[in-house]
C-alpha cells in the first residue's frame, strides 16, 4: 500500500481527491495530519474522483490538491479532471498526484491504463501546469495489482495479475499552477527604449514627427528641395502644343503621314459644301423654295478658314452658324427657311 507524504503550511486550504472506494482509515489520518499543519485558519476537504468534473468546487479556492494519493491508487486522471484541478487551484498552487502508468506496451485492451510516464507528463503540460516533476516511479507489486484488478471490476483476478505482472508502475508527480489566473489581463509595453547618446553622436533627423501635440514638429523646408530650373516661370509659347502642319494658301495642310486628323478633314469633297438646302416640300411647288442669302457679312475673320464651315472657324468668327461656302458666292437656303413660322 502506497501512501504519499502530505505537507501543508499555516492557513492553506488542502483538498484530497480519491475514488469513492477510498480507505477510510487512511483518509482520516491524512486529513488529520493536514489539519494540524494548516492550523485553525486553514481548511481540509475531500472529494470523490468520480464527482470532480461536476462537483461545486470554487475557482482558486485551494492551495494544494492531493489526488489519488490515498489507497487504492488505481484511478486514471482524465483531461476533464486535470482541467478542473487547474481552475480550482490558486495561482502558484501545487498538485500532487499518483497514477498507474505502463512500463511496456500492452496488447490487452481491457486494461484501463493506457499511458506511459512520458504521456502523463505531456498531458499535464498541455492542461496548463508548469514545473512538472516526476519524483519517483515505483513498480506495482502483484498484491497491489490484485487490488487494482478487483477495483476495476475484473472477475478473473489471477489471470489479470499474470498478464499485467511487472508491466505497471505508480508515477508520483508534482506540478504547479502558473502564477496567474486563466483570463487575467495585463498591460504589455512594446515601446522601445531610446539608447543614450551624446549630442555629437546624435544624427540630425530630416523628418521629425511626433504624435504628441506638445512636441515641436521639425519638417524639411520644401523650397530647399527645388533648384534654379524649377523656379523659372514657363512661357506661353512653351505651353502651346506645336503645330507642324505645313502652310499652303494661308491654311495648314495635312502632312504625308498625318496622324492628327487633319487629313480626314481635308478629304471632304467640295461637293459637300452645301449651297442649297431643300429641307421641306410643302405643296410640290418648288418655284418659290429658294431664298438668296448673302453670306458675306461686313466683318471679316482673320483665320482664313471662314468659308470651310463652323468646324474650321474661330470662336469669334462672324460666319458662325452659316453653312460652308466659296468666298464671294451667295448661299441659298430652301424649304422652310423661306417662310415664316406664323402666318399673319
Amino acid at each position: 500500500m502506497v501512501v504519499a507524504n502530505f505537507e501543508a503550511s499555516q492557513g492553506e486550504s488542502v483538498l484530497f481527491v480519491s475514488p469513492a472506494t477510498v480507505n477510510q482509515d487512511a483518509l482520516a489520518k491524512a486529513k488529520a495530519s493536514a489539519q494540524d499543519q494548516v492550523g485553525a485558519n486553514g481548511t481540509t476537504a475531500f472529494e470523490a474522483m468520480e464527482r470532480v468534473a461536476e462537483a461545486p468546487l470554487a475557482k482558486a479556492s485551494y492551495n494544494k490538491i492531493y489526488s489519488n494519493a490515498i489507497p487504492p491508487t488505481n484511478s486514471v486522471h482524465t483531461p476533464q479532471v486535470l482541467s478542473r484541478f487547474l481552475s480550482t487551484l490558486t495561482a502558484s498552487g501545487s498538485l500532487v498526484l499518483i497514477e498507474p502508468v505502463l512500463l511496456t506496451e500492452l496488447s490487452n485492451s481491457m486494461c484501463p491504463v493506457t499511458r506511459k510516464e512520458a504521456d502523463l507528463v505531456s498531458l499535464l503540460k498541455l492542461t496548463g501546469f508548469v514545473d512538472v516533476n516526476v519524483t519517483r516511479v515505483e513498480p506495482v507489486s502483484d498484491a497491489d495489482l490484485a487490488e487494482f484488478i478487483q477495483a476495476w471490476g475484473a472477475v478473473r483476478v489471477e489471470q489479470g495479475v499474470e498478464a499485467l505482472s511487472g508491466k505497471l508502475a505508480l508515477a508520483h508527480v508534482e506540478v504547479k499552477k502558473p502564477a496567474y489566473e486563466v483570463g487575467q489581463k495585463m498591460t504589455l509595453n512594446f515601446r522601445k527604449k531610446k539608447p543614450a547618446t551624446t549630442p555629437a553622436e546624435t544624427k540630425k533627423s530630416v523628418w521629425k514627427i511626433s504624435g504628441n501635440d506638445d512636441d515641436e514638429d521639425e519638417l524639411e523646408d520644401a523650397d530647399a528641395l527645388l533648384d534654379d530650373d524649377d523656379l523659372v516661370k514657363p512661357s506661353k509659347e512653351s505651353l502651346v502644343r506645336p503645330d507642324d502642319c505645313e502652310m499652303t494658301d494661308g491654311r495648314r495642310k495635312a502632312c504625308k503621314n498625318c496622324t492628327c486628323g487633319r487629313a480626314e478633314m481635308d478629304e471632304t469633297d467640295e461637293s459637300d459644301n452645301v449651297v442649297s438646302l431643300d429641307l421641306m416640300e410643302d405643296d410640290g411647288d418648288t418655284s418659290d423654295d429658294v431664298v438668296d442669302v448673302d453670306p458675306t457679312p461686313k466683318a471679316v475673320g482673320g483665320c482664313g478658314s471662314c468659308a470651310l464651315g463652323d468646324a474650321f472657324r474661330c470662336s469669334t468668327c462672324p460666319f458662325l452658324g452659316m453653312p460652308a461656302f466659296n468666298p464671294g458666292e451667295k448661299v441659298t437656303l430652301g424649304g422652310m427657311f423661306e417662310k415664316d413660322d406664323i402666318d399673319i
